[in-house]
């Protein structure tokens, strides 16, 4: 039995030495490299410069609004040169080639073309006597105030230039300048008169008539009158 089992063996060894195997492939299959599709990036040409004429303009940047600013303030309007008028009718007008400054008193219901009628016999004449005295006068030449004075240009060997003669008032309780001049000239609105020769004495009481202080009153208002 043993004999039979190890004839077997041999046989089978032999069988099997006598089979040829598959060539093996050493070499392992090359996996293809699929190379990923990149994007093509396109890159924006430069564009050509461009040259004009023109001026390019650029917006200006609106200024912040402050609140409550107020109102802008208007335009300021500058003064003329002060012009002594005295030296501007020395070129024109002129009435008479020797002349001197004579006072005139405006009375009441006076304006520039009556005064020039009246002192020179020529309404039209009004423009000289503005001409004088604008610097009392102001821009309107037809609002002119009683007891005030204008400078007339008259003949020197006519002309009129007598000087206000005074004399003292001892202030009395109850005066004031209004009805002094009321019992003195007989028209209360002379009263400015009074004002203009007694300013600094007045001034110096703080703008107060005090009884039994003393004043000057002019013996007439218009001494060339």
């Amino acid at each position: 039995m043993k004999n039979l089992t190890i004839l077997f063996l041999i046989f089978f060894i032999a069988s099997c030495g006598n089979q040829t195997a598959p060539p093996l492939n050493i070499e392992e299959p090359e996996t293809p490299i699929v190379e990923e599709e990149q994007n093509d990036i396109s890159i924006p040409e430069t564009p050509e410069a461009t040259f004009t004429s023109e001026e390019t303009t650029v917006p200006e940047e609106p200024e912040p609004e402050v609140e409550n600013s107020g109102p802008s303030p208007e335009p300021v309007v500058a003064p003329s040169l002060p012009v002594d008028i005295k030296d501007e009718v020395e070129v024109e007008p002129i009435l008479f080639e020797d002349y001197a400054w004579e006072k005139y008193m405006i009375e009441p219901g006076d304006f520039l073309g009556k005064i020039a009628q009246k002192e020179y016999g020529d309404f039209r004449l009004w423009r000289y006597i503005y001409a004088w005295n604008k610097e009392e006068i102001g821009d309107n030449p037809n609002l002119i105030f009683p007891y005030n004075f204008f400078d007339l240009q008259k003949e020197r060997l006519k002309a009129k230039t007598a000087e206000p003669t005074f004399f003292e008032y001892t202030v009395q309780p109850g005066d004031n300048l209004w009805n002094i001049a009321n019992r003195q000239y007989g028209d209360p609105k002379s009263w400015i008169i009074l004002l203009f020769d007694n300013e600094s004495t007045i001034k110096s009481n703080s703008g107060i008539l005090s009884p039994g202080m003393s004043i000057k009153l002019r013996e007439k208002l218009d001494p060339n009158a």
